[in-house]
C-alpha cells in the first residue's frame, strides 16, 4: 500500500514577484513550507514585505508561476473558496488597520466565529487565554482610537493564533518594538507546529527582536535573486 504524503502547507513555485529595488523586473520565488516548519524571511523594503505576505495568503495572485496553499493554487479557486481557505490562516499583519465600526474584541473574535461552529462563549474563553499569554489582562474592549499601539499588536497576535490555523503569517513592523513578546510568540508558534501547521515570519533587514526566540527551519532573504539562504536575523 502506498503511503500518503500530505501536501506542503505553502508552496511558491517560480512565483513572479516585482521586488522594488529591481524596477519592473520580475523575481521568481521558490519556497516549500512543510507541516511543522517555520521560515524566517528577511526583506529590506516594508512594501515588499507586505506584498510577499499578500501573495502567500492569496490576497494577490502571481502573474507567473504558482502559489499553493495546502496543495491548491489560489488562482484556481473561486472568491468564496479562497475566503473560506483564508479562514485557515492566521495573520499578524498591519496591526494598525482595524475596522472603525467594530471594537477590537469584535475584530479579534469575528473570523473565528465566522469560520467555525464554536459558540461565542467558547471562542471568548479561548481568546482570553491567548490575550493573557500575550501580556493583556483580557481582550481589549475599546475601539482602535482608544487602544494603545502595544495593545493593538498584542491583539493582532491573539487574532492570528486563535483556533487551529494551518498557516500563520507574521508581518508586523511593530513587533520589533516589543521584544518581550518573544517568549509568548515562540510558545504560540510551537503549538502551531506541534499540531502540523506551519509559519512564515517576514521581517525587515534590521531584524525583529522577538524572532530571536524561535527556531527556524528556513532562514531566507528576499532580493533581486529571489529567496536565498541567509544568516540568522538578529
Amino acid at each position: 500500500m502506498e503511503s500518503y504524503t500530505p501536501a506542503p502547507v505553502l508552496s511558491l513555485r517560480q512565483a513572479a514577484f516585482f521586488e522594488r529595488r529591481v524596477a519592473a523586473v520580475p523575481v521568481a520565488l521558490d519556497l516549500e513550507l512543510g507541516r511543522g516548519q517555520l521560515a524566517l524571511v528577511e526583506v529590506e523594503d516594508e512594501i515588499d514585505a507586505g506584498a510577499l505576505a499578500d501573495l502567500c495568503v492569496g490576497l494577490t495572485f502571481a502573474t507567473l508561476g504558482e502559489v499553493l496553499f495546502l496543495g491548491r493554487d489560489w488562482r484556481a479557486q473561486t472568491y468564496r473558496e479562497n475566503l473560506d481557505r483564508r479562514g485557515r490562516i492566521g495573520s499578524v499583519v498591519q496591526s494598525q488597520v482595524w475596522p472603525a465600526h467594530l471594537s477590537i474584541a469584535q475584530s479579534v473574535l469575528m473570523p473565528r466565529l465566522y469560520h467555525t461552529d464554536h459558540s461565542q462563549d467558547e471562542v471568548i474563553t479561548e481568546a482570553t487565554v491567548l490575550a493573557r499569554r500575550f501580556g493583556l489582562p483580557g481582550l481589549p474592549v475599546g475601539r482602535r482610537e482608544t487602544t494603545t499601539a502595544g495593545e493593538l499588536v498584542r491583539a493582532a497576535c491573539v487574532r492570528a493564533f486563535l483556533g487551529t490555523p494551518d498557516l500563520v503569517v507574521i508581518h508586523d513592523e511593530a513587533l520589533g518594538q516589543i521584544a518581550e513578546l518573544g517568549v509568548a510568540m515562540a510558545q504560540a508558534l510551537t503549538a502551531v507546529q506541534d499540531r502540523g501547521g506551519a509559519a512564515l515570519w517576514i521581517a525587515e533587514s534590521a531584524g525583529v527582536p522577538a524572532a530571536r526566540f524561535v527556531a527556524a527551519d528556513h532562514v531566507l532573504r528576499l532580493g533581486g535573486h529571489g529567496l536565498v539562504a541567509a544568516r540568522r536575523m538578529g
